[in-house]
C-alpha cells in the first residue's frame, strides 16, 4: 500500500527539523567559555583588546594581549588566532592545521578556572571565564547566518510541500538542507569569543564547505530541469556527486593550495549557472511562462549568490580578506530563496517583465563600478577618494550608454507611438458602412501587443488576465466580439498588469467615440426632420400663398420674407442656439428696409445682455411676430415713425412695438387674417399678446417663455 504524504506533514516535520536543528546551533555557541572580551588583530603580535566587560573587565580596553596561560599550559597570542574564515584568510592547509592546533590548545587552556593574560609591557591579568556564553553576547551577524540558515530550509521545504514531484523542487529543498548547514555552521566559529576545541572548530568549517559546495551544485542540478529539461535526469546528480568527490579529495589532502581546493570548483560553478540560464533564454523563446520563471531566477540569483560570490569569495582567491562581512553577506541568499520559490510556484509570472530587466542592469551597474573601483585600489594602488572618483567617471563614460544600447535592443520593445496609436482607434470607431471594424480592431491589437494568436471567447464586463498572464481578454464593445489574446510578443512574454491597463484605455476610448457618432448621428436626423418639418409648415405654406395670391405687392412680400425664412433655417443648421444680436440681425436689417420704403423712421432698442442663448423655435417665433406687426404698420397705421423694443425680462423675451399712426379703427377691429395669426402663434408659445388703442398709434406687446421647448410653429 502506498503511503502518500499531505503538504501538512512535509510542512510540519520540516518545521520541526528546522528548530531542532537551531536549537542545536545555539547550544554549540554558548556552551563555550565567556570572558567578556571583544578583539582585534594587531599587525605584528598579539591581538588588541577593544571591548571588556562582566569576567575581564579588569582588562584595560586597547591592551595589546601576547599571552595567555592556565594550570593546563601557555601560548603566545598571534593575529592569526582571531581569524573569522579559514577558508578565505589561510592560503594553504598546511596553515589551516597550524591555526586549528592553536586553535585547540588556546580552548584548553580558556577551559581552566582562572586564566591570565599578559600585554605587551608585561602586566598581567586574572579572569575566571564563564563556563557558558550569554544568549544576549552573541553578535548581530551570528543571528543573520542562523535566521538565513532557517529561513532557506522552510522556504525551499514549503516549495518542496507543494510541488513534491518536480525535479526542481527537489533540488531546491537539497539547497535548502545545505544552507541550514553552512550558514549556521559559520555562524558558530566565526562568531567564536576567541578559540574553540580543535575538533569542533575542524568540523563545523569543513561542513561549512560540504554544505556551500551541495548548495552550488543544487543549483547547478536545478538549472538542468528548470525552467526546461536541459539533458537527463540523472545529470544533476552526477553534478552533485562530482562536488562531493571534490570535497572528498581536498579532505585526504590532494590540494595543496587551500584558496584553490575550497574556492575553484564553487567558482565554476557559480559561472556555469549563468552559462546555463544564457541556453534556457534561447529556448524559452517561444515559451512565455517558462521564460518568466527564468527570469525569476536570474534576478534572485544575481541579487543573492552572484552578489555574495563577487564581494566575499572572488576576492578571497586574490588574497583580500572579507571575512569581517562575510556574516551580513549570508543575507544575500534569502534573495535566492525568494526568487526561486515564486518562479517555481508561478506567482505572478506576469507582472515580473515590468520591472526584473531594469533591476539587472541596475545590477551589472554597480557591479561594473565595483570592479573598476578594486582595479584602481588594489591593482594600481589609488587612493579610496581618487579611485571612487575615477571608478564613477569610466562607469558614466563607458557603461551607461553601453547600458540604454543593451536596454533599447534586448529589453525595451517596439511601441506604437501615440499619434499612431490615437489615429487607429478613430479609424475603428468611425469604420464606414460596409467595413469590418472587427478586422480594424485585432489589427491595432496584433500591433500593440503581437500576441501568438487571438480567437473570440465568451462575452467579458471588463479586461483582464489569466492567473498566468497567458491570456489577455478583452471585453466586448459594441458590436465587436469580445477577443482573447494569447502570449504576447510573439510568445516572448506574459501578459502584465500595464497591458491590461492600455486595453482598458483603449477599449473605453473606441466606445465613447462609437457612443458620440450614434448621438452625432442621432442629432444629424433630428436636424433634417426640423429642417423639414420647417421647409413643409412655412416655406411650402408661405410658397403656395403668394401662388395664389391675387394682390401683386402681397405676393411679392410673401416671396421676399419666404426666402429671408428660407436663408435663416439654413443659416440656424449649424447653430442651434443663437444670442440675441445674432438672432435679431437679419431681422433687423430686413424690417429696416421695408419702412425705409414705405417712408417709416424706425427706432430699435434691445435690453437682453443676461439673456441666455435662445432656440431656434424662440428665433422663428419673434421673426413671425414682428414680420406681421410691420406688415400691419405698412399697410393700415398711416404712419411715419415706428419703434420696436425687446427685452429679456424673467425667462421670458417681451416685444413691444409702436407706431404714431392712426391706430386700430374701432369699426375694424382686425387686419384680415394678420392679428388672428399672430394670437394663435403667441398661445402656441404659451404667451400673451396685448393690444392698445391710443390717440397717437398703436401699441402692440407680446411676451413668450424662452424655455419653451414643447411649442409647434
Amino acid at each position: 500500500m502506498k503511503i502518500k504524504v499531505t503538504p501538512i506533514a512535509i510542512l510540519s516535520l520540516s518545521a520541526l527539523v528546522g528548530i531542532v536543528a537551531t536549537v542545536i546551533f545555539l547550544l554549540l555557541a554558548i556552551k563555550q567559555p565567556w570572558m567578556g572580551l571583544k578583539f582585534i588583530p594587531e599587525e605584528k603580535i598579539g591581538i588588541r583588546v577593544i571591548q571588556s566587560q562582566g569576567p575581564s573587565a579588569a582588562i584595560t580596553p586597547n591592551s595589546i594581549l601576547v599571552k595567555v596561560e592556565s594550570n593546563k599550559g601557555e601560548i603566545e597570542l598571534l593575529p592569526i588566532d582571531l581569524t573569522i574564515e579559514p577558508d578565505g584568510k589561510l592560503q594553504t592547509y598546511d596553515i589551516y592545521n597550524y591555526f586549528l592546533v592553536r586553535q585547540g590548545h588556546i580552548s584548553t587552556i580558556l577551559k581552566s578556572e582562572t586564566v591570565t593574560f599578559t600585554n605587551n609591557k608585561g602586566e598581567k591579568f586574572t579572569v575566571k571565564p564563564s563556563e557558558s556564553r550569554p544568549l544576549l553576547s552573541l553578535p548581530v551577524e551570528f543571528w543573520v547566518q542562523i535566521v538565513v540558515g532557517l529561513f532557506a530550509w522552510l522556504i525551499s521545504s514549503a516549495v518542496f510541500a507543494f510541488r513534491s514531484r518536480e525535479s526542481s523542487a527537489k533540488y531546491l529543498l537539497l539547497s535548502g538542507l545545505a544552507t541550514l548547514t553552512f550558514a549556521p555552521f559559520a555562524a558558530i566559529y566565526t562568531t567564536r569569543e576567541l578559540a574553540m576545541p580543535e575538533a569542533l572548530f575542524r568540523f563545523l568549517s569543513d561542513g561549512n564547505f560540504l554544505g556551500g559546495s551541495i548548495f552550488t551544485a543544487s543549483f547547478v542540478a536545478l538549472l538542468l530541469c528548470y525552467p526546461k529539461l536541459l539533458g537527463p535526469k540523472w545529470l544533476g546528480l552526477v553534478i552533485i556527486f562530482l562536488f562531493i568527490v571534490w570535497f572528498i579529495l581536498q579532505q585526504i589532502g590532494v590540494f595543496t593550495s587551500m584558496t584553490f581546493a575550497r574556492r575553484f570548483l564553487v567558482t565554476v560553478g557559480v559561472l556555469s549557472t549563468f552559462g546555463l540560464a544564457a541556453i534556457h533564454w534561447f529556448k524559452t523563446k517561444k515559451d512565455p511562462v517558462a521564460r518568466a520563471a527564468l527570469q525569476w531566477f536570474l534576478l534572485s540569483w544575481m541579487l543573492g549568490t552572484c552578489l555574495f560570490w563577487f564581494f566575499i569569495l572572488m576576492p578571497q582567491m586574490f588574497g583580500v580578506d572579507t571575512t569581517p562581512i562575510q556574516g551580513y553577506a549570508f543575507g544575500l541568499f534569502l534573495l535566492v530563496y525568494a526568487g526561486l520559490t515564486f518562479g517555481i510556484l508561478r506567482y505572478k509570472l506576469f507582472a515580473l517583465d515590468q520591472w526584473w530587466g531594469n533591476i539587472v542592469l541596475w545590477a551589472l551597474t554597480m557591479l561594473i563600478l565595483v570592479v573598476f573601483d578594486l582595479l584602481f585600489l588594489l591593482a594600481l594602488q589609488f587612493s579610496a577618494g581618487l579611485s571612487i572618483s575615477l571608478a564613477f567617471l569610466l562607469s558614466g563614460v563607458l557603461w551607461l550608454p553601453l547600458k540604454n544600447l543593451v536596454w533599447n535592443h534586448f529589453l525595451n520593445r517596439h511601441q506604437i507611438s501615440r499619434e499612431d496609436l490615437f489615429k487607429q482607434v478613430i479609424n475603428i470607431a468611425l469604420t464606414p458602412p460596409g467595413q469590418d471594424i472587427n478586422i480594424r480592431w485585432q489589427n491595432l491589437l496584433k500591433n500593440i501587443y503581437d500576441p501568438l494568436n487571438i480567437h473570440e471567447c465568451a462575452d467579458c464586463s471588463d479586461c483582464s488576465t489569466d492567473d498566468d498572464g497567458q491570456i489577455l481578454f478583452i471585453q466586448t464593445i459594441g458590436s465587436i466580439p469580445a477577443l482573447g489574446l494569447e502570449f504576447a510578443h510573439g510568445g516572448q512574454r506574459m501578459f502584465t498588469a500595464t497591458d491590461v491597463t492600455l486595453a482598458k484605455e483603449l477599449v473605453v476610448l473606441i466606445q465613447h467615440i462609437i457612443d458620440n457618432r450614434s448621438e452625432y448621428s442621432k442629432g444629424v436626423n433630428e436636424e433634417r426632420q426640423r429642417i423639414a418639418q420647417d421647409m413643409h409648415d412655412n416655406i411650402g405654406a408661405q410658397l403656395l400663398g403668394a401662388l395664389h395670391n391675387q394682390n401683386t405687392e402681397r405676393k411679392n412680400t410673401l416671396i421676399r420674407e419666404t426666402l429671408s425664412d428660407l436663408r435663416s433655417i439654413i443659416n440656424d443648421t449649424s447653430r442651434t442656439e443663437l444670442s440675441f444680436d445674432e438672432m435679431l440681425a437679419d431681422l433687423r436689417a430686413e424690417t429696416t428696409e421695408r419702412l425705409s420704403a414705405a417712408s417709416i423712421t424706425t427706432s430699435w432698442v434691445i435690453k437682453a445682455d443676461n439673456a441666455p442663448p435662445v432656440s431656434p423655435q424662440s428665433i422663428h417665433a419673434l421673426r413671425s411676430i414682428i414680420r406681421e406687426a410691420i406688415s400691419n404698420i405698412i399697410k393700415h397705421a398711416a404712419a411715419n415713425f415706428a419703434s420696436i423694443n425687446i427685452e429679456y425680462i424673467n425667462n421670458e423675451i417681451s416685444v413691444t412695438i409702436e407706431d404714431n399712426g392712426k391706430g386700430l379703427s374701432t369699426e375694424k377691429t382686425n387686419f384680415g387674417n394678420g392679428l388672428a395669426n399672430m394670437k394663435s402663434r403667441i398661445t402656441g408659445l404659451s404667451g400673451n399678446l396685448i393690444l392698445l388703442n391710443r390717440e397717437n398709434g398703436l401699441l402692440l406687446r407680446a411676451s413668450f417663455p424662452i424655455n419653451n421647448n414643447g411649442i409647434e410653429i
